[in-house]
């Protein structure tokens, strides 16, 4: 088991943490197992959004198979409902702030996903760490759980 560095009780997942666990052949596989392992440890409240459990169970479906990906939403639906994970459901507020998010940042590649989850990071202000390998959640003063293996 390895030590992370978090500086709160919420870890925000994002689709990559998602992908790199469900995908054994993901370059962050390895990182993501020992990453996650680590805030299940500190009993850390994980938290999502629809759209990235959506960007989510696309790549899967895609990229890897039906089962995987619909297996990838039964698991987290049961852990939904077993308060292992909360999925915070896009509002029209939030979308709007998104646009502004995407407007602000148009010199970068900034999906639609992660400009609502930037969203609700700035909304969510005791969601401290960040669970991804995406570069662009080095906007918000969080902290990033990617291990430097």
């Amino acid at each position: 088991m390895i030590s992370i560095y978090m500086t709160g009780r919420k870890v925000f997942l994002d689709t990559g943490a998602f992908i790199a666990l469900a995908f054994r052949r993901d370059q962050n596989h390895e990182k993501a197992v020992k990453i996650f392992q680590a805030v299940m440890a500190k009993n850390a409240d994980i938290v999502t959004t629809n759209l990235i459990v959506a960007e989510t169970y696309t790549f899967l479906r895609y990229n890897i198979n039906y089962h995987t990906a619909i297996g990838f939403l039964k698991s987290l639906k049961q852990a939904e409902q077993a308060s292992m994970i909360k999925i915070i459901y896009a509002t029209p507020e939030i979308e709007k702030e998104a646009l502004k998010i995407l407007e602000k940042y148009c010199d970068q590649s900034i999906s639609y996903p992660d400009a609502v989850s930037l969203a609700v990071l700035a909304q969510e202000s005791d969601i401290k760490d960040v669970f991804t390998f995406d570069e662009h959640f080095y906007l918000t003063s969080r902290n990033v759980l990617n291990l430097s293996l």
